[in-house]
This record gives C-alpha cells, structure tokens and sequence, in this order.
C-alpha cells in the first residue's frame, strides 16, 4: 500500500512538472471582454434606460387619456375653469411626451457615454499598475546586484540602503496603484450589473490620433439646441409660458410671473453651463492630439534605443540589468513598454473626452472605428 502512495506521489509530480497545464485545470479562465460587449451589458442591466422606457410609456399614456377628455368639451360657447383645465392637462401632456422621448433617446446616449468613460478609467489603471509593476521589478534585480556588490565593497552600505528605501517606495507606489485598478473595476462592474466576482480582460484599445469636429461656435450653437441638459429647462420653460394663458385655481398672475422668470433663469444657466463644459473639452481635445503626436514621437525613439540595447546586449556590451538601472537591457525594454503604455493612455483619453464631447453635441457618443482590439 506504501509503494502505491509513493508511486502515485511520484507520477502526480511528473505530470504537474511535464503538464504543467494540468495543475491549472481547476481554475476558471478569465474571459476576454470588448468594449461593444460591454455596452450591450450595459443596455440590458441598466435599470435607467428601462424606467425611461416606462416613463416614456407613462407619458404617452397620459397624453391619450387627456386628450380623450377633449372629446367631452362641447365646441362653441363659454370657456369655464373646469374646461381650461382640461385644456391645460391637454398642453402639458404634450410637452410631458416630447420630453420624455428626448429622455428616452438620450439616456441611452448617456449610458453610452458612462461606459466608455469607466472602460477607459480601468485600461488606464491597468497600465498604470503594471508600469510601476515593471520599474519595481527592475529595482528589485539592482538590488541583488547591488548586494553582490557591497559584499565585495564596490559601494557603501548607504548606497544599499537608498536602494531599498526606492524599493520600499515603489512597493506602495504599486499598491497604490492595484487599489486604484480595483476600484475603477468595480466601477465598472456597477454599471454593468455585474457581481465582485466578475473580472475580465479588456480587449479594446482606443486607436485614434485626431478628431475631426466643426469650428466651436458651431458646436456650441449644436450644444444648446440637441444638448438633453438644456433640452429639459426648455419643455419646462415652454410649460410656463403656456400657462399665461391658463385659468388656473388659487395662482395669481403675479405667481405665474415669477415661475415663468424662475424657468427662463434655469434655461439660460443650463446652456452657459453646457457651452462652458463644451468649450473645456474642444480646447482639452485640442491638447491631448498635440501630447499623442509627442507620445508616438517618444515611442519611436525609445523603440529605437531598445533595438540599439538589444545589439549591445548581445555583443555583451550591457548587462541585462545594472545596479543603477540605467544602460542595460532591462532598462531599454521597460522605457519602451512605458513609452507604450503612456501614448496608450492618451488614446485612451481621447476617446473618452470625444465621448462626452459627443453626448453633449447630440451626437452619438460610441464610434466603432475609434476602437481596436488586442489579442
């Protein structure tokens, strides 16, 4: 029986080391997700744009049953109270059902827009994280060799010690930036319904340089008409100037006057806060195209020091690591890799700012061709 236990040890441990597959079996394999995967979750999870389905239905609804009640109004004659009324309920139903088409329209819009901005939050975190992933372990490979070199008294025990205290700064700075990479996941999972469990990997990465828009008084012009923000203080201002006209009970004129000036306030403080969030972001968008075109300038030049480094690595002309992480493989390679990562993140940027751009233009605020994926 002793025999048949060792030899079972023994060929569990020789499949593990020849299958190494095998020791893995019981994991679950992180699923890949794009980011049009993620916005059809969205739309299915979110309970925003199912109650503006119901709030449009609710509308439509009360437009019909107010205007069934017309059909009781003999024609001709007086205008009682009771008849404007009904006149009253008639005209708001209708700015009540316009509104709520333009909600139901724009909150998906909206959704649209939350999104792509927490998708672009968590591939930014990721890089973040792994960036400083890579410069922790590569100070991680200067402190051995640095070790080495103390022993042998090459440098002095505080060169060592600012080593480690780098070290020691570095490992917060990483988990710093694991908690930052956890929370912009949850953030994500919220908007998609999704559980604690729900972990997967990013595959769309945003690939645009420039976006192309019209001169910013056109967009401003653009803003304050299609704008949802805007839109809503105007039905709510054209309610008010409808009821100039109403008989309504217990409302004097003078308390129609102030309603009325209160909506007009709104409608106008709504547009001067869209067409300032609009003017920020074509001027921002404008910044980040210049910084990407300095991004993709310093990746070719880092590229191009990681070919040079890797030739003089294999000539033996560098090491593959230095004690202080300068001119070595390893160095090449992780100012290359960051050097990706960082114009990776402006892309990023990018297309979440033209987003939000888009949403509050009234325009649509995903673009497919803005979007590549990553095996």
């Amino acid at each position: 029986m002793k025999k048949y236990i060792r030899f079972t040890i023994v060929m569990s441990l020789c499949m593990v080391l020849l299958f190494p597959s095998f020791a893995y079996a019981g994991e679950q394999t992180a699923h890949t997700m794009t980011l049009e995967d993620a916005l059809q979750i969205a739309y299915g999870n979110n309970p925003d744009l199912r109650k503006a389905d119901l709030e449009l239905e609710k509308a439509q609804i009360l437009r019909d049953d107010t205007r069934k009640a017309l059909d009781w109004i003999p024609t001709g004659g007086l205008i009682y109270p009771e008849t404007q009324q009904v006149f009253n309920a008639y005209q708001q139903a209708e700015i009540g059902l316009a509104t709520a088409k333009k909600a139901q329209a724009s909150e998906k819009d909206r959704i649209t827009q939350e999104v792509i901005t927490a998708y672009t939050k968590v591939l930014k975190d990721f890089n973040t994280m792994e960036s400083t992933r890579l410069t922790l372990e590569d100070l991680e490979h200067q402190k051995r060799i640095a070790g080495m070199s103390m022993g042998l008294g090459l440098i002095s025990e505080l060169d060592y010690q600012q080593l480690e205290s780098g070290i020691k700064q570095a490992q917060e700075g990483y988990k710093a930036a694991q908690a930052a990479y956890e929370g912009s996941l949850a953030s994500l999972r919220y908007l998609l319904g999704q559980n604690a469990s729900w972990n997967p990997v990013l595959s769309s990465r945003a690939i645009l340089g420039t976006y192309s828009r019209n001169e910013l008084s056109v967009e401003l012009s653009r803003g304050t008409s299609e704008s949802i923000l805007v839109w809503t203080k105007k039905a709510l201002l054209d309610i008010e100037e409808s009821k100039k006209t109403w008989i309504l009970p217990n409302t004097s004129s003078d308390m129609k006057k102030v309603d009325l000036h209160m909506a007009e306030i709104n409608y106008e403080q709504a547009k001067r806060d869209v067409k300032a969030t609009i003017e920020g972001l074509y001027h921002g968008i404008d910044a980040i195209e210049g910084q990407i075109q300095a991004a993709e300038s310093a990746l070719a030049t880092a590229q191009k020091e990681l070919e040079i480094a890797q030739l003089k690595y294999d000539i033996g002309a560098i090491p593959r690591y230095s004690m202080t992480g300068t001119d070595s493989l390893s160095a090449a390679e992780v100012a290359a890799e960051t050097a990706r990562m960082d114009l990776e993140n402006l892309k990023a940027d990018l297309a979440q700012m033209k987003a939000q751009f888009a949403y509050l233009t009234g325009q649509e605020p995903y673009d497919p061709n803005d979007w590549g994926v990553v095996e």
